[in-house]
């Protein structure tokens, strides 16, 4: 399972995080862009809303398990820090699994959802009838890639080992 995680999630949750990143750069230069054209213009970006919510929700959920592979996820440390390390892990473990059954549950929700809006053809109402099932289909995968990558976690956590990059983030320190 160690080799797994090594091998598989963390290079993958890294090319999401990468995507998030660009996604966020491009989102940054379009509210720019929107900035100068009202500045100079007094015209508008026409969609811009619309783009910006989808290429937020894509930033947000891109990133969410690649925050979870470093370590960088939130997190409460007072009770794990003052066990001793293997029962930590175990305890880490078993927390990891409790909060996969509710992704789990909030992913096969959010996948249906996100069928349904496609399906229906459902769109949200602006300067462009812009439509809804990309966001949903985002927040679906996102949510049900943190809840393999939990569960990955949780697995490595029950073999005895701290996950690789689990414990770049510790208390006080600085990422």
């Amino acid at each position: 399972m160690v080799t797994l995680w090594n091998r598989v999630f963390r290079p993958a949750t890294k090319w999401f995080a990468i995507v998030s990143a660009v996604l966020c750069g491009a989102l940054a230069l379009l509210l720019t862009a929107e900035v100068v054209m009202r500045a100079s213009t007094g015209g508008s970006i026409r969609g811009l809303f619309e783009i910006a919510e989808l290429g937020l929700v894509m930033t947000v959920f891109l990133g969410l398990a690649q925050a979870e592979v470093n370590g960088t996820h939130v997190r409460v440390t007072l009770l794990t820090d003052r066990l001793r390390p293997a029962v930590a892990n175990r305890l880490r473990g078993v927390a990891l699994l409790l909060a996969c059954l509710f992704l789990g549950w909030m992913s096969i929700e959010l996948i249906e959802r996100a069928i349904d809006s496609f399906i229906g053809g459902e769109y949200r109402t602006g300067l462009l009838n812009f439509p809804v099932w990309p966001s949903r289909a985002f927040v679906a995968f996102g949510t049900s890639l943190l809840t393999v990558v939990m569960l990955a976690k949780s697995l490595v956590y029950f073999t005895g080992h701290t996950p690789s990059g689990a414990e770049a983030a510790t208390e006080g320190s600085t990422v």
